[in-house]
């Protein structure tokens, strides 16, 4: 009775194995082992820890990343001149000209420029700039520092962390077998390669920051005019400037005389026509 009983379960256990409720048990176990989920999130790949990742790359003697600027400002004897020196330093630092502004107020030239310049030769640029003659003088000098190395390795951490993530799903991709799973992880990647797109991007200003340094320069040049009264309450600035004021004005009621010329014609045709009149009847 023994030797039926055992036959009996062992029959018992292959009807079990061959139900369709069993593999597919076995088959979302097998699913749900090879990529763990992460705790507390419904997706199919878990994700490497963004705070061990940064602890490894300060252990690693990252390079410091610093992005330097400077603001200056300043008057200068011949504006054309000053432009000519500034092209001539930007050829031989091998720095550009990102923005150039040019404008005239009635007593001055203005040029407003916004620079690259390599962050290795930035002093050097900035102090032969300041070494030119045609400066008449400096108005303001501002040169600051920025450490961005904690923005560094935030985004080159997470850059990294999304490439092995999406190599994990690209993975789980080819494993795939029904629709469902398939559009799931496609949609997944998707989304990763927008984040990692991101943050290439990201890397990239900062980098480019870093290696080229902003310097933004303001000059202009004082024009000279003719005279001009002083705002002064003394009796002789006030009779200078009532002087000349009053000559503006008898400018300006002349030119609108001359204005009315078409006015004035018309009263010499008439009057020399009336005048021709008397004589014909004497």
């Amino acid at each position: 009775m023994k030797r039926y009983g055992l036959l009996l379960a062992i029959l018992m256990l292959f009807a079990a194995c061959d139900s369709p409720d069993m593999n597919t048990s076995v088959q979302e176990n097998l699913r749900s082992s090879e990529v763990p989920p992460p705790p507390g999130k419904g997706g199919l790949v878990a994700e490497y820890s963004i705070a061990d990742a940064k602890v490894m790359m300060r252990e690693s003697n990252q390079e410091q990343k610093i992005i330097r600027s400077a603001s200056l400002r300043y008057e200068v004897n011949d504006m054309e001149k000053a432009l000519t020196d500034i092209n001539a330093l930007l050829e031989r630092y091998k720095g550009e000209v990102q923005n150039e502004h040019r404008y005239s107020q009635p007593e001055r030239l203005n040029s407003n420029l916004v620079l690259r310049i390599p962050a290795k030769q930035f002093d050097n640029f900035i102090a032969d700039l300041l070494k030119g003659e045609n400066i008449r003088r400096l108005e303001e000098r501002n040169i600051s520092a920025r450490d961005v190395t904690e923005q560094f390795i935030d985004v080159e951490t997470r850059l990294k962390t999304k490439k092995q993530t999406m190599e994990r799903y690209q993975e789980l991709l080819q494993k795939a077998q029904t629709v469902s799973d398939i559009i799931n992880v496609e949609d997944k990647i998707r989304r990763l390669q927008e984040e990692i797109e991101s943050q290439e991007a990201r890397l990239k200003y900062l980098s480019t920051q870093v290696e080229k340094s902003e310097v933004r320069i303001d000059i202009y040049e004082v024009i000279k005019t003719g005279y001009v009264p002083e705002r002064s309450t003394g009796f002789l600035s006030i009779l200078l400037r009532s002087l000349h004021d009053g000559l503006n004005g008898m400018i300006v009621v002349f030119f609108w005389i001359v204005r009315l010329w078409p006015l004035w014609l018309i009263f010499l045709v008439l009057a020399f026509r009336k005048k021709f009149t008397r004589n014909k009847d004497r």
